[in-house]
């Protein structure tokens, strides 16, 4: 039965991992995985150079989202794991995430336009709009990226 939590675990990271699974362990990382292995708050406590109120208020720090990656850093270390931090992005790639800023920017740009040229009766056909639109889309990705976020 010890074991369960141990595969459970393992089963939760190869989920992150793999990009499967994005949300919080209500419980915390330190938590999770100190006992999963098997280590008790007075052992990790020993591991890091810490009292065990110290130790236990780690682990409520990072429940509470209030502790620093260097703390963190050494926590792992100390269960002789390995943190791993990056930003994934909410679409699949960065490239998605640039071209969907550029989609609406450039949906700005002909709304703004289509405007104008309502007031001057020279509104464009759908079809004139889609080749614009696309023209835009290409125009604005080959731009400086920062101009994505203006």
């Amino acid at each position: 039965m010890k074991h369960l939590s141990v595969h459970q675990l393992d089963d939760q990271i190869r989920q992150y991992v793999n990009g499967q699974r994005f949300d919080r362990i209500p419980q915390g990382w330190i938590r999770s995985s100190r006992t999963a292995i098997g280590m008790t708050l007075k052992q990790l406590a020993k591991r890091l150079g810490f009292s065990v109120p110290a130790a236990k208020n780690f682990e409520m720090r990072e429940v509470d989202e209030a502790i620093t990656l260097a703390s963190l850093r050494k926590i792992a270390n100390a269960m002789e794991m390995d943190l791993v931090y990056y930003f994934k992005p909410k679409q699949d790639s960065l490239d998605d995430l640039l071209q969907i800023r550029a989609e609406l920017k450039a949906k700005e740009l002909l709304e703004r336009s289509n405007q104008a040229m309502i007031l001057e009766n020279q509104e464009a056909d759908n079809k004139n709009k889609s080749r614009e639109y696309d023209r835009l889309i290409t125009e604005i990705r080959n731009q400086k990226l920062s101009s994505l976020w203006d």
